[in-house]
């Protein structure tokens, strides 16, 4: 019944809810983040594809005993950031949930063993990765976040993609897998954390994150995804955000290690105080395609 019509990483970063001339005097170059700028072209895309359900990863939910996914028919209400508050404070949100879709998700779960809960309690925290998200780009998509299970590794994650490509198949929708969480991911100290502000690589951690998150975007972009997970396991060295299950369990959905979608940049790779982030978006055109020209050699 329903599709995955668009899978995309994309970055949520507390610095874009920040006005545009204090985001422009973070950069010493006075330029903006390109992550606010990709958000618009990510909404024309999203809007290209006649998007009506948003599934979202969100990396800044962490559950310990198993996958849980915010199932409640409506969410709405005031949002205070914990980790800056001065940054988001009070910020209200009111989108719709995906109750159908959500519901459709834990019966599969329950048929392929995997432990779920569909949490539908209004009382549920919120957090950024899926606010910032909902602010900036969507119009009135329903909304499904899926927390990240801390516990869970490489095989869980993508199982449990692959479950939520089976419940859309069972939901009518046309799906959009967004992944909400950045690439290579630890912070400088505090004493020097303003003297890294700028959006240029070079203020990523380390050197060593930087080549490996240019690596990670190379697959991508090559479609060569299979070499992600080949490479998680060193990638883990680097802290990727939220365990990189955001990305793992979107990959799960179309394709898993088989999935040949090429990535495009939808914003530059970019610092945040030592992280890096990007947009990308992949086309899952492609994987048909890279298919066909296998097939014919």
């Amino acid at each position: 019944m329903g599709e995955i019509v668009s899978a995309a990483v994309v970055g949520h970063v507390p610095t874009v809810m920040l006005a545009e001339d204090v985001r422009r005097r973070m950069s010493a170059s006075g330029r903006d983040t390109t992550l606010v700028a990709g958000y618009r072209r990510l909404r024309a895309h999203l809007e290209a594809r006649a998007v009506d359900t948003w599934v979202i990863f969100d990396t800044h939910w962490f559950t310990t005993t198993g996958h849980v996914v915010a199932g409640a028919a409506h969410h709405r209400g005031l949002y205070t950031s914990d980790e800056l508050p001065r940054v988001i404070h009070e910020h209200p949100f009111d989108y719709a949930g995906a109750p159908a879709l959500a519901e459709a998700l834990r019966s599969v779960a329950k048929e392929r063993r995997i432990r779920m809960t569909n949490a539908t309690t209004p009382t549920l925290p919120r957090h950024y990765p899926t606010i910032n998200l909902v602010h900036h780009v969507r119009r009135d998509e329903k909304v499904l976040s899926v927390g990240v299970c801390q516990t869970a590794e490489l095989e869980d994650y993508l199982a449990l993609g692959e479950a939520i490509a089976a419940a859309v198949a069972r939901t009518p929708g046309r799906v959009a897998l967004i992944g909400s969480g950045g690439l290579s991911h630890r912070f400088w100290p505090l004493r020097s954390l303003l003297d890294h502000q700028d959006y240029d690589p070079s203020h990523i951690v380390t050197a060593e994150a930087r080549e490996a998150d240019l690596h990670v975007l190379d697959c991508w972009e090559r479609g060569d995804h299979a070499a992600v997970c080949d490479f998680y396991p060193e990638y883990r060295r680097h802290a990727p955000e939220g365990r990189f299950a955001h990305y793992l369990m979107l990959l799960g959905a179309i394709g898993a290690r088989a999935c040949t979608a090429r990535g495009e940049r939808y914003s530059a790779y970019e610092n945040a105080l030592g992280t890096g982030q990007v947009h990308v978006v992949f086309d899952l055109d492609s994987r048909s395609a890279v298919q066909t020209e296998e097939a014919m050699r």
